[in-house]
């Protein structure tokens, strides 16, 4: 019965099928869950009507600051971890689809100046966020479905001006933003700076910093990042 309970509640709101391995008692994985979901899907149904849009199940982790509720649409089964910082003020808004994960200590913010508002953020259903991202989308990001990324990523969709004679505050920024493609695997601590498209399908090596375009199912590692072999 045990066993039962926790694979409905992990099929429920994670959406797959789980086959529970021996050595794990179920009466501990569902403690587990109980533990870990409850209290973030009270916290999620406290804000859900403060959203611009939630297909349901919406889990929020303790210590979560949301800036501008309404510009938050987000789809079911969506998990943000303790300490994550959501500024949404933006033009488009924010979107987390199905079964998106944002882990602990996520910071997002879109825009900086209220004369120059952040385009937006866009996250595929099913994509995994490790620890501690930092995604600073001035530019608008694409974030594929079915991706998986690892701790302490960096996203930059903004670059600063300074080619100018004048002080490089007051030259403005460019901001052409960041795509990545479905099913792309993301190494911990990589950045990816403005202008970059991954192309679905690609691997980066932990510690890449990439600063070019790469074509579908590239194979990257390096500083900065190049091309190591397609898949």
């Amino acid at each position: 019965m045990t066993g039962r309970l926790a694979r409905w509640l992990l099929q429920r709101f994670r959406g797959k099928e789980v086959v529970l391995p021996e050595g794990i008692p179920a009466a501990m994985v569902l403690r587990h869950l109980l533990r870990k979901g409850t209290l973030p899907w009270l916290r999620g149904l406290m804000v859900w009507p403060l959203l611009g849009e939630c297909g349901g199940n919406f889990f929020l982790g303790r210590g979560c600051r949301i800036l501008c509720h309404a510009k938050l649409r987000v789809g079911r089964n969506v998990y943000v971890g303790d300490h994550a910082h959501l500024d949404c003020l933006s033009l488009e808004g924010v979107e987390l689809g199905d079964n998106v994960t944002l882990r602990e200590g996520c910071w997002l913010q879109v825009t900086s100046r209220y004369d120059n508002p952040g385009v937006g953020v866009r996250i595929g259903r099913g994509t995994y966020i490790g620890p501690r991202a930092v995604i600073g989308a001035a530019g608008r990001i694409v974030i594929g479905e079915r991706c998986q990324i690892g701790a302490n990523l960096s996203l930059v969709a903004e670059n600063h001006r300074f080619d100018g004679a004048g002080e490089i505050f007051a030259q403005g920024v460019r901001r052409e933003g960041i795509v990545i493609g479905d099913d792309v695997w993301i190494g911990n601590g990589v950045t990816i700076l403005d202008g970059v498209t991954v192309g679905e399908g690609s691997v980066l090596g932990a510690g890449t910093v990439l600063t070019r375009s790469v074509a579908p199912r590239s194979i990257v590692a390096g500083v900065p990042g190049r091309v190591m072999r397609t898949r």
